[in-house]
């Protein structure tokens, strides 16, 4: 199994992305899992209503139970969905988000102790981390125009983009806090990427949707495994 992730702020086009990819993956012949968080299970579906939903102050989300749902949605997709199948050579995983959003949000963004939320992270995972990940990298007021413009410019469904649709459906929870927060996220994002330089990929988010597939997949082609049928 080859597991990529996307991460990256808000408004930097990941779900697009990904939508992408993985229609280039399987144009080669290999079966492609596409999995977003939370999502992509019943729990974590219904984790997603909960994280996502603007409240006012009073009724407000701790930080603490902000985490542990995140986490449980993880645990849910990693048990249910990815584990099962991670010893299959043909396939490709590729993630809408992952542990690494946990870090930059909840951490950078919510100031969480970095080392308490890798710790339950590596629970919820069971240490199955991605073989590569792409950083989106965009400004946090670029992105978050980009989220507001289109909400308000692009009325009809069938003009608005994934990211889109997805945030019309769901509410605006994140994209509602400061730019300093948005600012602390990207920071967090890019102090993972020197971390793990083997790991990250960063990508300029600020360019055209296809420029910025290609340089995905110029990365991505030549780490696929060869199709079983091959």
């Amino acid at each position: 199994m080859l597991f990529i992730s996307l991460e990256g702020g808000e408004g930097a086009g990941k779900t697009t992305q990904a939508a992408r990819l993985v229609e280039r993956i399987e144009s080669t012949g290999l079966r492609c899992l596409r999995v977003r968080e939370p999502g992509s299970t019943d729990l974590g579906a219904e984790l997603r209503k909960l994280i996502k939903r603007s409240r006012t102050s009073d009724e407000a989300m701790s930080r603490a139970a902000e985490l542990f749902l995140f986490a449980a949605a993880r645990s849910e997709l990693v048990t249910k969905v990815i584990g099962p199948q991670r010893d299959d050579p043909d396939l490709v995983v590729v993630a809408d988000r992952y542990a690494d959003s946990t870090v930059a949000y909840q951490g950078y963004g919510r100031g969480i102790d970095i080392e308490t939320i890798k710790s339950i992270n590596a629970l919820a995972t069971n240490a199955l981390m991605p073989d590569l990940t792409f950083l989106l990298d965009c400004p946090p007021g670029i992105g978050i125009s980009r989220v507001r413009g289109l909400q308000l410019q692009m009325p009809l469904d069938a003009m608005k983009d994934a990211d889109t649709l997805n945030r019309d459906a769901e509410g605006m929870k994140f994209e509602e806090e400061s730019e300093e927060f948005h600012q602390r996220i990207r920071q967090g994002f890019h102090d993972l990427a020197t971390q793990e330089p083997n790991r990250w990929r960063v990508i300029d988010a600020t360019r055209s949707i296809d420029a910025i597939s290609d340089d995905i997949w110029n990365a991505v082609r030549d780490r696929l495994p060869v199709p079983a049928n091959a």
